[in-house]
C-alpha cells in the first residue's frame, strides 16, 4: 500500500516490527520510480568504464603470479573428481569454481586468458546487475554513486582478471542481495520465493563467503516477519531458507575440512604476528599492530588507496574514516525506512568477524572483497542523506565535498588500467630474457619462490616464443615434485646440473647457502628469483658475491611491487 496522502514515501515504509500486516511498498516504488536522465547516463557511462578497464586489465596478459600458479598447477595436473580433495600448495577454492576451470582448461586451453576467463565474466556481469541492486535498495540520487564507485574500483578490477574466485565472492554478494531484497519487495510472490531459495541453495558451492550473506539476509526476512507476528510469510520464508542451510551443513561437512590449511594460516596472519612479522614487545602493542592490520583488510575491500604516507599512517586512512562516517548516515537512514535491508547488509560483517575471530573459517583479507557491494551501497545513501539533510547551505556544500573526495580518491587509482594496465610478478619477460642467452653447459638455480610459475608455464607452454623454442630443445628439462598441503611443497625438482631448484627449508636466504656451495666451480649460473622482498633479495646477494663475480642482472618491475630478478654468476673465480 502506497503512503498515506502528504507524508514522505521514503520515511513510510515499513521496519522490523513498525507496520503490521502486509510490507508498504513505498520504500521500493520510489526507488523504482523515475530518475533523473543524469543519472542513468553517469550510470551507464560507469558500466560502459568498468567493463572498459576490466578488459583493458584482462588483454594485458601479465603473467601468472605465485599464487595463480599454484592453484593453476592443481586445476591442470588433477582429475574433476581430484578437485574435491584438499588441494596442494596451501590452495583453496569452491568445489564448484574448481571444477568450472577444470572444463574451461579441458575445452579452451591452459593459457593465463582461459584460466581468467571465468572470473572476468564474473567480474563483468556484476558490473552489469549492480545497477538493479543499487536501484532496489538506495535513493535515486544515490544510485549513481554506487554504480561508479563499483565500476571503478580498484581491488575489484584487480580480481576479476585474477585466476582466482574473489570475483565470483563479489557476484554472488550482488545477486544474493538483489535476491533478498526482491524478497521484501515481493514477499508473497511464490516465483520470487522459489528463484532465492534454488540461487540461495547452489551459492556456498560458487562462493564460500556466501554464507554470511544468506544468514543476514534470512535473519532479515525472518526476523522481520517474526517481529510483525506474520507467522505464514515467516514460515516461507524460513522454508526458502533451509536449503542453503542444508547446504552449508552438507560443505562443512564433507569439505571445509579441506581449507583447515587456511584457517590455520588466518590464525596466523590476520589477529596474530605472522602478516607483519611482528615479534616481541609488548602484548597490548602486538594488539593494537594486529588490530590496524586487520582493519586494513577492511580497508583494502573499501577500495581506499594509500597515498601520502608519512610513517605507518597516511591521508588515505583519514579519507577511509569518512567514508565509515558516511556508511553509518547511510545505514541509519536505510534504518528508517527498512530495516530488514540494514540487516541484511550488516549481519554478514558480524558474523564474518566472529568465524575471522574463531578461526574456523576461510576469512582471508581479499575473501573480504564480498562485503564492497553492502559498503558501496551504505555510503552512497549516506552521501546523498548527509548532503540532503545538513543545515545550513554552508554544512552541506562541506558535507558534499568530503563524500567527493572519498569518490575521487576510489575512482582516481582506477584510470591506470587504461593508460598502463598493472603489471607484477612478470616473470615471462625474465624467461624469455634467461632463455635467449643461456647455453647448453649452464646452470639454473630457481629460488623455491619462483618454482611455481615457471611449473605452470613448462606445462602450458605459453610463455613465450624464447622460452618455448629452448624448451623444445632440451634446455629446461621438467621433472615433476611430488606437491602437498603445505604452502612451499615442491612443484618442481631438480634436475641437475642443468636446473637447481631447492626444496623449502623456511624463509630466511640463509637456509640456502649449502645448494650455492654446490654451484662452486661452475662458469655461468643464472639465478631466477621472485616474489621476495629487498631485505631476502640483498642477503642472497651478498652470499652470492662471497661465492661469485656477479656478470649480469635482469630485472622486472618496479619498487614496491613484486620484482622479479635474472642474475649471471661466474661461480668458478671465487672460493667460499
Amino acid at each position: 500500500m502506497g503512503a498515506p496522502q502528504g507524508s514522505d514515501p521514503l520515511t513510510s515504509g515499513g521496519s522490523l516490527g513498525a507496520v503490521p500486516g502486509r510490507p508498504s511498498l513505498a520504500f521500493f516504488t520510489e526507488r523504482l520510480g523515475p530518475w533523473s536522465r543524469a543519472g542513468r547516463a553517469l550510470c551507464y557511462g560507469a558500466i560502459a568504464m568498468g567493463v572498459a578497464l576490466r578488459l583493458a586489465q584482462l588483454l594485458a596478459n601479465r603473467s601468472m603470479s605465485q599464487d595463480e600458479s599454484m592453484l593453476a598447477l592443481n586445476i591442470l595436473h588433477r582429475s574433476f573428481g581430484g578437485l574435491f580433495r584438499r588441494l596442494d600448495f596451501l590452495q583453496g577454492a569452491p568445489v564448484a569454481f574448481l571444477e568450472l576451470q577444470k572444463v574451461v582448461v579441458e575445452s579452451v586451453g591452459k593459457d593465463e586468458l582461459a584460466l581468467r576467463l571465468l572470473p572476468f565474466v564474473a567480474g563483468t556481469v556484476a558490473v552489469l546487475l549492480i545497477l538493479y541492486l543499487a536501484r532496489l535498495a538506495v535513493a535515486p540520487a544515490a544510485v549513481p554513486i554506487v554504480v561508479v564507485l563499483f565500476a571503478a574500483s580498484d581491488p575489484l578490477i584487480d580480481w576479476t582478471t585474477v585466476a582466482k574466485p574473489y570475483a565470483l565472492d563479489v557476484l554472488l554478494s550482488v545477486v544474493l542481495l538483489w535476491s533478498g531484497v526482491s524478497v521484501l519487495r515481493s514477499p508473497d510472490s511464490p516465483a520470487v520465493l522459489v528463484i532465492f531459495a534454488v540461487v540461495s541453495t547452489l551459492a556456498i558451492w560458487i562462493s564460500n563467503p556466501s554464507v554470511f550473506t544468506l544468514a543476514g539476509i534470512s535473519a532479515g526476512l525472518i526476523g522481520g516477519a517474526v517481529l510483525r507476528k506474520e507467522w505464514r510469510r515467516a514460515a516461507r520464508f524460513l522454508a526458502a531458507s533451509l536449503g542453503w542451510v542444508a547446504s552449508f551443513v552438507t560443505f562443512a561437512l564433507t569439505l571445509l575440512h579441506n581449507l583447515s590449511g587456511l584457517q590455520d594460516l588466518e590464525c596466523a596472519t590476520c589477529f596474530g604476528a605472522g602478516r607483519s612479522g611482528v615479534s616481541g614487545g609488548s602484548s597490548a602493542s602486538s594488539e593494537l599492530h594486529s588490530l590496524r592490520a586487520s582493519l586494513g583488510e577492511f580497508r583494502y575491500a573499501s577500495g581506499v588507496p594509500h597515498f601520502l604516507d608519512r610513517g605507518s599512517n597516511d591521508v588515505g586512512l583519514l579519507v577511509f574514516v569518512l567514508a565509515l562516517c558516511f556508511c553509518i548516515i547511510g545505514l541509519y537512514s536505510l534504518a528508517r525506512k527498512r530495516r530488514e535491508l540494514v540487516v541484511m547488509l550488516v549481519v554478514p560483517l558480524i558474523l564474518m568477524l566472529i568465524a575471522w575471530a574463531l578461526h574456523n573459517y576461510p576469512t582471508l583479507g581479499r575473501t573480504q572483497l564480498f562485503l564492497t557491494p553492502s559498503f558501496l551501497l551504505a555510503f552512497g545513501e549516506g552521501v546523498v542523506t548527509a548532503v540532503r539533510t545538513a543545515s545550513p547551505a554552508a554544512a552541506r556544500t562541506v558535507l558534499a565535498v568530503c563524500g567527493g573526495v572519498v569518490v575521487v580518491a576510489i575512482v582516481a587509482p582506477s584510470i591506470q588500467h587504461l593508460v598502463k594496465p598493472r603489471h607484477y610478478e612478470e616473470i615471462k619477460p625474465a624467461l624469455n630474457h634467461l632463455s635467449r642467452l643461456e647455453r647448453a653447459g649452464d646452470t639454473v638455480f630457481v629460488y623455491y619462490t619462483a618454482q611455481y610459475a615457471l611449473a605452470y608455464y613448462l606445462d602450458c607452454r605459453c610463455a613465450g616464443r624464447d622460452f618455448e623454442k629452448a624448451q623444445a630443445s632440451g634446455m629446461w628439462p621438467e621433472r615433476r615434485g611430488p606437491g602437498g598441503p603445505e604452502a612451499y611443497s615442491s612443484a618442481l625438482l631438480s634436475v641437475p646440473p642443468r636446473l637447481v631448484i631447492p626444496r623449502f627449508r623456511g624463509s630466511s636466504p640463509l637456509n640456502y647457502v649449502s645448494d650455492f656451495d654446490v654451484l662452486r666451480g661452475r662458469k655461468r649460473v643464472w639465478f631466477l628469483l621472485s616474489n621476495i622482498d629487498d631485505l631476502r633479495r640483498s642477503t642472497l646477494l651478498d652470499e652470492l658475491s662471497k661465492r661469485g663475480t656477479l656478470k649480469s642482472s635482469f630485472k622486472v618491475g618496479r619498487a614496491n611491487q613484486a620484482v622479479v630478478d635474472v642474475y649471471l654468476f661466474d661461480m668458478s673465480e671465487r672460493d667460499a
